[in-house]
């Protein structure tokens, strides 16, 4: 029987554990009731274990960027009580696993020579005085040399972040670990956790077509050499990108991302769950994953999701309150990504109280480092 849940955060794999997963997924060990592709199949098929008919139908949790964004602090800002681990790492992908997410959601840009790669800011930031790179000007060679390194002889170059204010901060986490390749997190992450794979593009929305076809087909030429049975499923904020997604490889559920309208972009098509559903529509997607508060604050949303037979999924700070999972796992919300992971898989399988952010930091032990 699949165990969803450790009591306390656990140490995160050593180096050694992670060269040592296993490959071969155990289709038992995924949730019921949420239909994927099998990728030697075109059939869908509905993943169960030994649970109850009334656990099968459990929240989906999903741990953002495996267990939680990083966030810089703007000047005079309070840090969480929890303990930070950096984000879209295999560190924190494993530990996502181990707390209880079915699945880990993650950023994948590809490099000027083709490589995908795991980093969700549209640059990345290694001086505090100039503005960053994109991910596509930079080789895999320059990436790897940013940020912490896996051979603890060579020092990366020092990385920077925007604050929610503007300002620019030292990026660094009290659990480090190196940033990471689409093919490393195939092969070094628990075999046992999906992946939410969102390609992505810069948010202007500006990527010519030869850039979306590049991106999408790197991205997908790792999925067919590596994904070796896991459970996947697409996401991007672009409405181009999904339904090129979903024409090129459509053993796969693809999702579109939208802010459902707490933000306005030049394209309608991002601006509301209603454009999100037409997309979905044209491209023959699966389902939308929407800001929480765009649900929260227009419930009627979700009916309107699910009378298309979408799956519909959450993001956003509120997925951190357990209130709101509850709220949203009543309303028949399919999933929820979440920084908390641990926390708020034990709201969704209704094993305690909800908790508010700051409690739920409070409760939770350091996580110490193999």
């Amino acid at each position: 029987m699949l165990i969803f849940l450790c009591a306390v955060a656990e140490a995160p794999f050593s180096l050694e554990e992670r060269q040592s997963q296993g490959l071969v997924l155990d289709m038992a060990h995924q949730m019921g009731g949420f239909p994927f592709i099998a990728p030697e199949t075109s059939v869908p098929v509905s993943i169960t274990d030994d649970r109850t008919d009334a656990a099968s139908s459990m929240l989906v949790v999903v741990g953002h960027r495996g267990c939680g964004k990083n966030r810089i602090l703007p000047q005079g800002g309070i840090p969480e009580a929890r303990s930070s681990i950096r984000e879209n790492t295999i560190t924190s992908f494993n530990l996502a696993a181990r707390n209880g997410a079915q699945f880990v959601e993650f950023d994948v840009q590809v490099t000027k020579d083709g490589v995908p790669i795991i980093f969700h800011d549209d640059v990345i930031i290694t001086d505090e005085g100039l503005p960053g790179r994109h991910i596509g000007d930079l080789t895999l060679e320059e990436f790897r040399a940013i940020g912490p390194q896996s051979d603890a002889s060579k020092v990366g170059q020092v990385l920077y972040r925007k604050a929610a204010d503007g300002t620019i901060g030292l990026w660094t986490e009290d659990v480090e670990d190196p940033m990471c390749t689409l093919k490393e997190a195939f092969t070094e992450v628990q075999p046992s956790v999906g992946f939410n794979i969102e390609v992505k593009f810069d948010d202007d929305g500006n990527t010519s077509e030869e850039e979306l076809h590049r991106v999408i087909d790197a991205v997908l030429e790792d999925v067919r050499q590596f994904a070796n049975g896991r459970m996947i499923y697409f996401s991007s904020f672009h409405p181009d990108a999904v339904q090129i997604i979903r024409k090129k490889m459509s053993k796969y559920p693809v999702f579109f991302l939208t802010d459902g309208g707490s933000h306005m972009y030049t394209d309608p098509r991002r601006n509301s769950i209603e454009a999100a559903i037409e997309v979905c529509r044209e491209g023959n997607l699966q389902g939308i994953v929407s800001e929480v508060k765009a649900v929260l604050q227009h419930p009627a949303s979700v009916a309107l999701v699910k009378a298309e037979g979408l799956f519909l999924f959450t993001y956003g700070e509120l997925n951190n309150v357990g209130e709101a999972v509850l709220k949203q796992q009543n309303w028949g919300i399919d999933g929820v990504i979440v920084d908390h992971v641990l926390e708020m898989v034990r709201v969704a399988r209704h094993m305690e109280e909800p908790a508010s952010p700051s409690s739920a930091s409070l409760a939770r032990r350091s996580v110490s480092v193999v």
